[in-house]
């Protein structure tokens, strides 16, 4: 495989964590964790997400869970609620695609894809590099149905050229902003230790005063019953 990656930071996961407990879990658990299943049953044969079908919006209301969730700002906060476009990325069990052999069916989601929009296909070609634990399939993000997969806290997530995962679209959400949220701002650069903003009028001004420049390659919500608990932003390059 060609090394042209770089092993940067992870950005937060979609990710549903029981309330008792959650703020400190890592950000790599997997969205499914939480989230009960929904009627869909894999195919037999076909190596799918473990995240597929799990959730939708509606989850971020629930009282009983704090979502991370990466999400695009898209018209700043007004009235109190912000509106972002929520995202989410494949997650796959490592036993699942360290057993992968070609001839073999795998399901993903394209760069861009809405959630429900999906393709199985079938492995044709697999390389394993052990070192960084990546996996490539089909050729990897420069073919069409190719799959690059980095393996991260015993699950294979999605990775394209410049170490994102593979972001899928969930839809767009207006959240309002609860009394006590918290800014934690490192946008800055690389080293920048978070400047945190507390309360909804100051992290108010603070996202309107930058509207354009919170992405889902840079931001994450943390929302609870249908309030963003915190808005968490960092470096990229």
């Amino acid at each position: 495989m060609n090394l042209k990656y770089k092993i940067l930071a992870v950005l937060a996961a979609g990710i549903a964590l029981t309330a008792c407990g959650s703020s400190g879990a890592p950000a790599s658990t997997p969205a499914s964790s939480a989230v009960p299943a929904s009627s869909h049953v894999a195919e037999e044969g076909v190596t799918e997400p473990i995240n597929m079908l799990t959730w939708t919006l509606d989850d971020l209301d629930r009282e009983d869970t704090v979502t991370f969730i990466p999400a695009e700002i898209t018209s700043g906060v007004q009235d109190g609620s912000l509106t972002a476009k929520i995202f989410s990325y494949d997650l796959y069990k490592k036993e699942d695609v360290e057993n992968l052999a070609v001839g073999d069916q795998i399901t993903l989601h394209e760069e861009g894809a809405a959630w429900n929009q999906f393709v199985t296909v079938a492995v044709e070609s697999i390389e394993k590099n052990d070192q960084y634990h990546l996996v490539t399939i089909n050729g990897g993000m420069e073919e069409q149905y190719g799959l690059d997969l980095l393996l991260e806290d015993d699950t294979y997530r999605t990775m394209t050229f410049d170490d994102y995962p593979v972001y899928y679209e969930m839809g767009e959400k207006t959240l309002p902003l609860a009394e006590d949220v918290v800014l934690k701002d490192s946008s800055a650069d690389p080293q920048a230790e978070a400047v945190e903003t507390t309360g909804a009028s100051a992290v108010a001004a603070a996202i309107n005063a930058d509207q354009d420049n919170w992405t889902v390659y840079n931001t994450t919500l943390v929302v609870q019953g249908g309030k963003v608990q915190e808005v968490r932003r960092i470096w990229v390059p």
